[in-house]
Protein backbone atom coordinates (compact mmCIF):
# COMPACT_ATOMS: atom_id res chain seq x y z
CA UNK A 1 0.00 0.00 0.00
CA UNK A 2 2.90 2.15 1.13
CA UNK A 3 4.29 2.17 -2.63
CA UNK A 4 0.92 2.71 -4.20
CA UNK A 5 0.47 6.35 -1.96
CA UNK A 6 4.40 7.19 -3.32
CA UNK A 7 2.95 6.24 -6.56
CA UNK A 8 0.02 8.97 -6.60
CA UNK A 9 2.16 11.19 -4.85
CA UNK A 10 4.54 11.71 -7.78
CA UNK A 11 1.58 11.81 -9.79
CA UNK A 12 0.08 14.51 -8.02
CA UNK A 13 3.64 16.38 -8.16
CA UNK A 14 3.47 15.86 -12.06
CA UNK A 15 0.27 17.11 -12.72
CA UNK A 16 0.74 20.27 -10.78
CA UNK A 17 -2.77 21.07 -9.84
CA UNK A 18 -3.15 24.58 -9.39
CA UNK A 19 -3.84 25.56 -6.17
CA UNK A 20 -2.33 22.55 -4.54
CA UNK A 21 0.55 23.45 -1.82
CA UNK A 22 1.34 20.51 -0.59
CA UNK A 23 1.40 16.67 -0.87
CA UNK A 24 2.00 13.93 1.77
CA UNK A 25 2.21 10.24 1.63
CA UNK A 26 1.41 8.10 4.48
CA UNK A 27 0.73 4.71 4.98
CA UNK A 28 -2.39 3.94 3.35
CA UNK A 29 -3.47 7.37 2.14
CA UNK A 30 -2.22 10.88 0.74
CA UNK A 31 -2.90 14.21 2.50
CA UNK A 32 -3.73 17.07 0.13
CA UNK A 33 -2.86 20.84 0.86
CA UNK A 34 -4.31 23.36 -0.97
CA UNK A 35 -4.84 27.34 -0.73
CA UNK A 36 -8.90 27.70 -1.03
CA UNK A 37 -8.26 30.85 -2.21
CA UNK A 38 -7.00 29.78 -5.25
CA UNK A 39 -8.51 26.25 -5.90
CA UNK A 40 -11.39 24.30 -5.97
CA UNK A 41 -11.91 21.39 -3.28
CA UNK A 42 -14.11 19.43 -5.96
CA UNK A 43 -11.62 20.23 -8.99
CA UNK A 44 -9.00 18.49 -6.79
CA UNK A 45 -10.60 15.52 -5.67
CA UNK A 46 -12.04 14.95 -9.58
CA UNK A 47 -8.37 15.48 -10.97
CA UNK A 48 -7.35 12.61 -8.00
CA UNK A 49 -9.68 10.50 -8.95
CA UNK A 50 -8.86 10.53 -12.49
CA UNK A 51 -5.02 9.86 -11.43
CA UNK A 52 -5.79 6.58 -9.35
CA UNK A 53 -6.20 4.74 -12.78
CA UNK A 54 -2.27 5.38 -13.35
CA UNK A 55 -0.81 3.92 -10.73
CA UNK A 56 -1.45 0.65 -11.95
CA UNK A 57 -0.58 -2.87 -11.12
CA UNK A 58 1.08 -3.79 -8.05
CA UNK A 59 3.89 -5.70 -8.63
CA UNK A 60 5.08 -3.18 -11.51
CA UNK A 61 5.18 -0.53 -8.83
CA UNK A 62 8.90 0.23 -7.77
CA UNK A 63 10.59 3.45 -6.01
CA UNK A 64 14.23 4.81 -5.59
CA UNK A 65 14.73 4.20 -1.71
CA UNK A 66 17.67 5.15 0.29
CA UNK A 67 19.30 2.66 2.94
CA UNK A 68 20.05 5.07 6.18
CA UNK A 69 22.16 4.06 8.94
CA UNK A 70 21.28 5.46 12.14
CA UNK A 71 22.87 4.19 15.38
CA UNK A 72 21.28 3.51 18.51
CA UNK A 73 22.07 2.82 21.90
CA UNK A 74 19.41 0.64 23.01
CA UNK A 75 18.89 0.55 27.10
CA UNK A 76 19.75 3.95 27.40
CA UNK A 77 19.98 6.10 30.15
CA UNK A 78 18.25 8.91 28.76
CA UNK A 79 14.93 7.87 27.64
CA UNK A 80 14.77 5.49 30.95
CA UNK A 81 14.93 8.80 32.90
CA UNK A 82 12.14 10.14 30.61
CA UNK A 83 10.51 7.19 32.08
CA UNK A 84 11.35 7.47 35.46
CA UNK A 85 9.93 11.14 34.89
CA UNK A 86 6.72 10.15 33.88
CA UNK A 87 6.33 7.47 36.39
CA UNK A 88 6.85 9.69 39.05
CA UNK A 89 4.58 12.81 37.67
CA UNK A 90 1.80 11.24 35.72
CA UNK A 91 0.82 7.82 35.79
CA UNK A 92 2.73 3.89 37.20
CA UNK A 93 4.77 2.71 33.81
CA UNK A 94 6.90 -0.51 33.47
CA UNK A 95 10.48 -0.18 32.50
CA UNK A 96 9.77 0.57 28.69
CA UNK A 97 11.96 -2.26 26.92
CA UNK A 98 11.23 -4.65 29.66
CA UNK A 99 7.17 -4.02 28.81
CA UNK A 100 7.78 -4.60 25.32
CA UNK A 101 9.98 -7.85 26.05
CA UNK A 102 6.83 -9.38 27.66
CA UNK A 103 3.86 -7.93 25.29
CA UNK A 104 5.77 -9.69 22.58
CA UNK A 105 6.49 -12.79 24.35
CA UNK A 106 10.17 -12.69 25.17
CA UNK A 107 12.57 -13.22 27.86
CA UNK A 108 14.83 -10.02 28.31
CA UNK A 109 15.34 -6.65 26.69
CA UNK A 110 18.20 -7.93 24.35
CA UNK A 111 15.98 -9.95 22.18
CA UNK A 112 13.74 -6.53 21.98
CA UNK A 113 17.17 -5.37 20.96
CA UNK A 114 18.51 -7.60 19.00
CA UNK A 115 15.12 -7.48 16.81
CA UNK A 116 14.37 -4.36 16.33
CA UNK A 117 18.37 -3.78 14.83
CA UNK A 118 17.73 -7.14 12.73
CA UNK A 119 15.84 -5.59 9.94
CA UNK A 120 15.57 -2.70 7.12
CA UNK A 121 12.80 -0.46 8.37
CA UNK A 122 10.49 1.25 5.86
CA UNK A 123 9.68 4.62 6.12
CA UNK A 124 6.25 5.51 5.22
CA UNK A 125 5.65 8.90 6.28
CA UNK A 126 6.99 12.23 7.92
CA UNK A 127 5.14 14.00 10.18
CA UNK A 128 3.23 14.56 13.05
CA UNK A 129 6.17 16.18 14.57
CA UNK A 130 9.12 18.13 12.05
CA UNK A 131 10.86 15.22 10.49
CA UNK A 132 9.73 12.68 12.75
CA UNK A 133 9.32 9.11 10.57
CA UNK A 134 7.09 6.80 11.26
CA UNK A 135 8.43 3.42 9.65
CA UNK A 136 7.54 -0.44 10.21
CA UNK A 137 10.01 -3.48 9.82
CA UNK A 138 10.34 -5.01 6.13
CA UNK A 139 10.74 -8.38 8.01
CA UNK A 140 7.24 -9.64 9.30
CA UNK A 141 9.64 -12.01 11.67
CA UNK A 142 11.11 -8.81 13.56
CA UNK A 143 7.76 -7.08 14.04
CA UNK A 144 7.35 -5.93 17.92
CA UNK A 145 3.43 -4.83 19.23
CA UNK A 146 2.67 -3.14 22.01
CA UNK A 147 0.17 -0.35 22.86
CA UNK A 148 0.75 3.13 22.71
CA UNK A 149 0.84 5.09 26.60
CA UNK A 150 -2.16 6.30 27.90
CA UNK A 151 -2.70 9.40 28.80
CA UNK A 152 0.77 10.26 26.38
CA UNK A 153 3.93 11.37 27.67
CA UNK A 154 4.35 14.71 28.62
CA UNK A 155 8.16 15.19 27.47
CA UNK A 156 10.45 12.78 25.14
CA UNK A 157 14.01 13.00 25.36
CA UNK A 158 15.41 14.51 21.13
CA UNK A 159 16.75 11.37 19.25
CA UNK A 160 14.45 8.62 21.92
CA UNK A 161 13.20 5.67 19.69
CA UNK A 162 10.17 4.31 20.50
CA UNK A 163 7.56 1.54 19.58
CA UNK A 164 3.98 1.77 19.57
CA UNK A 165 1.17 -0.46 17.54
CA UNK A 166 3.88 -1.98 14.77
CA UNK A 167 5.96 0.74 14.21
CA UNK A 168 8.54 2.76 15.23
CA UNK A 169 9.50 6.56 15.27
CA UNK A 170 12.23 8.46 16.17
CA UNK A 171 11.80 12.23 17.91
CA UNK A 172 12.94 14.97 16.89
CA UNK A 173 12.47 17.33 19.01
CA UNK A 174 11.49 17.45 23.15
CA UNK A 175 7.59 16.66 22.28
CA UNK A 176 5.31 15.13 24.17
CA UNK A 177 4.80 11.43 22.79
CA UNK A 178 3.37 7.75 23.05
CA UNK A 179 5.25 5.30 21.58
CA UNK A 180 7.26 3.09 24.47
CA UNK A 181 11.01 4.19 24.49
CA UNK A 182 13.20 1.25 23.65
CA UNK A 183 16.50 3.54 22.78
CA UNK A 184 18.42 6.93 21.74
CA UNK A 185 19.91 7.85 18.40
CA UNK A 186 22.70 10.81 19.18
CA UNK A 187 21.88 12.04 15.12
CA UNK A 188 20.07 14.65 14.23
CA UNK A 189 16.64 14.58 12.03
CA UNK A 190 15.56 17.78 11.94
CA UNK A 191 17.31 20.95 12.01
CA UNK A 192 17.22 24.52 10.00
CA UNK A 193 20.51 24.81 9.66
CA UNK A 194 20.77 21.28 8.51
CA UNK A 195 19.83 21.82 4.94
CA UNK A 196 23.73 21.49 3.60
CA UNK A 197 24.59 18.21 5.51
CA UNK A 198 24.76 14.63 3.87
CA UNK A 199 21.19 12.80 4.15
CA UNK A 200 19.15 15.79 4.38
CA UNK A 201 20.03 16.98 0.55
CA UNK A 202 18.86 20.65 1.32
CA UNK A 203 15.66 19.60 3.35
CA UNK A 204 15.66 20.77 6.84
CA UNK A 205 14.04 16.92 7.84
CA UNK A 206 16.49 13.86 7.49
CA UNK A 207 14.23 10.99 5.81
CA UNK A 208 11.42 10.65 3.16
CA UNK A 209 8.96 8.34 2.56
CA UNK A 210 10.36 5.16 0.70
CA UNK A 211 13.39 5.32 2.67
CA UNK A 212 14.61 2.17 4.23
CA UNK A 213 16.96 2.42 8.11
CA UNK A 214 19.29 0.37 9.89
CA UNK A 215 19.81 0.56 13.22
CA UNK A 216 23.18 -0.27 14.56
CA UNK A 217 23.49 -0.31 17.37
CA UNK A 218 25.96 1.30 19.81
CA UNK A 219 27.07 1.76 23.44
CA UNK A 220 26.70 4.76 25.94
CA UNK A 221 30.77 5.68 24.89
CA UNK A 222 30.09 5.46 21.17
CA UNK A 223 26.97 7.50 21.64
CA UNK A 224 29.00 9.82 23.40
CA UNK A 225 31.55 10.31 20.26
CA UNK A 226 29.33 10.77 18.02
CA UNK A 227 27.38 13.11 20.41
CA UNK A 228 30.59 15.11 20.45
CA UNK A 229 30.98 14.99 16.59
CA UNK A 230 27.14 16.35 15.73
CA UNK A 231 28.04 19.14 18.03
CA UNK A 232 31.22 19.91 16.33
CA UNK A 233 29.42 20.00 13.02
CA UNK A 234 31.46 17.07 11.85
CA UNK A 235 28.98 14.29 11.87
CA UNK A 236 27.37 12.77 8.76
CA UNK A 237 24.53 10.50 8.29
CA UNK A 238 25.58 7.20 6.27
CA UNK A 239 23.26 6.52 3.37
CA UNK A 240 24.41 3.08 2.60
CA UNK A 241 22.87 2.76 -0.71
CA UNK A 242 20.22 4.16 -3.16
CA UNK A 243 18.62 2.29 -5.40
CA UNK A 244 14.99 1.11 -6.73
CA UNK A 245 12.63 -1.22 -4.37
CA UNK A 246 9.92 -2.91 -5.64
CA UNK A 247 7.67 -5.89 -4.62
CA UNK A 248 9.37 -8.75 -6.06
CA UNK A 249 12.83 -7.80 -4.53
CA UNK A 250 10.54 -7.54 -1.07
CA UNK A 251 9.16 -11.18 -1.61
CA UNK A 252 12.22 -12.93 -2.67
CA UNK A 253 13.80 -11.31 0.26
CA UNK A 254 11.61 -12.36 2.40
CA UNK A 255 10.20 -14.92 1.05
CA UNK A 256 7.13 -16.75 2.45
CA UNK A 257 6.90 -14.25 5.55
CA UNK A 258 6.07 -11.44 3.69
Amino acid sequence: MSLRTLRLAGLLEDAAIPGMVDIVPMFASVLLGFDPLTADAEAIEHECQALIPAIGDDAALSHVSRLIEIPVCYGDPWTAACVDDYRAKVAPIEHNPTYVARANGMSDCDQVYQRHSSTEHWVAGVGFWPGLPDMFPLDPECRLFVPKYDPPRIWTVPGGVGVGGGFTSIYPLETPGGYHLIGRTPTPIYGLNRTHQAGFDGSVVLFRPGDRVRFRRIDVDEFTVIEAEVSNGDYEHVVVEEETFDLRRYHRQYGAAA
